[in-house]
């Protein structure tokens, strides 16, 4: 072996022995809390994967999924504090917030328009919004 191929040999070493030496520096990770909307469905997926396939973790969240349902109000949880995300169900939630000064921000409307409707039956002769009274 040649001096300047020992002395390569010898550096290469001296830093793989140093990179190893050095104890793995911990992440910390930002911890957290998302409310969604209603049970665990198809349309909450992306979110539960995410958790799942380490996707939050590779941007830094250490995310905990709290489900919603009948008997679970995220929504109060999140305005008081309990948790940091909230998926709502509908724009509506949003306009009552405003309506009534609730410090919230709403920061995505995944669908552009509301997939929420009223339906009756074809005989109640229902053709606007007052004819419901």
């Amino acid at each position: 072996m040649t001096p300047s191929h020992l002395r390569r040999a010898l550096t290469a070493g001296l830093m793989a022995a140093l990179v190893w030496s050095v104890p793995a520096r911990a992440e910390t990770l930002d911890k957290v809390t998302f409310g969604t909307n209603w049970v665990a469905e198809a349309e909450h997926g992306g979110f539960f994967q995410a958790v799942a396939d380490g996707t939050y973790k590779k941007y830094g969240l250490d995310v905990t999924i709290v489900p919603g349902g009948p008997n679970e109000n995220n929504r109060m949880l999140l305005i008081a504090g309990k948790i940091d995300f909230f998926m709502a169900a509908n724009t509506l939630m949003s306009f009552d917030a405003v309506a009534n000064n609730v410090p919230v921000v709403t920061i995505a409307a995944i669908f552009q328009k509301d997939p929420q409707v009223m339906l009756t039956q074809p005989d109640a002769k229902v053709r606007k919004i007052e004819d419901l009274k």
